[in-house]
């Protein structure tokens, strides 16, 4: 992907995230569904920029750095299942808007993709 398709991504997830957390607070009136989508929305935001990092920090030398992407790649997953491990176990949570704030990466995909294909062809050409 393109960096400013990867960028607009996660503006659209910070933007999801704060939203969604605004929503569900005014609409439940409870923090326990608050916290459990603003938690799995934050956890989600986070993954997605350090998977970025990760990848950008492997493929930005000449020679593809495999050591690094071996290591780093499953050291971030585990700590991301850590997370939520952790939020599951401890934590207070509404399974429902834990799962909707853990799908805030994939809502922001599709509305990108959604904002790409309703732009202009020679808009899209430009770029």
């Amino acid at each position: 992907m393109k960096e400013t398709i990867i960028n607009d991504i996660e503006r659209i997830n910070v933007f999801i995230l704060i939203l969604g957390s605004i929503l569900t607070l005014l609409i439940t009136r409870e923090f326990k569904y608050f916290f459990s989508f603003a938690v799995a929305s934050s956890i989600m935001t986070l993954n997605f920029r350090f998977l970025k990092k990760i990848i950008e920090s492997g493929f930005a030398q000449s020679k593809v750095q495999k050591k690094d992407l071996l290591i780093k790649l499953p050291l971030k997953f585990l700590v991301l299942v850590g997370l939520v491990v952790l939020v599951i176990v401890f934590g207070e949570i509404n399974v429902v808007c834990f799962l909707i704030g853990l799908s805030t990466i994939f809502i922001s995909v599709v509305i990108n993709q959604i904002q790409t294909a309703l732009t202009p062809i020679a808009k899209r050409r430009q770029n």
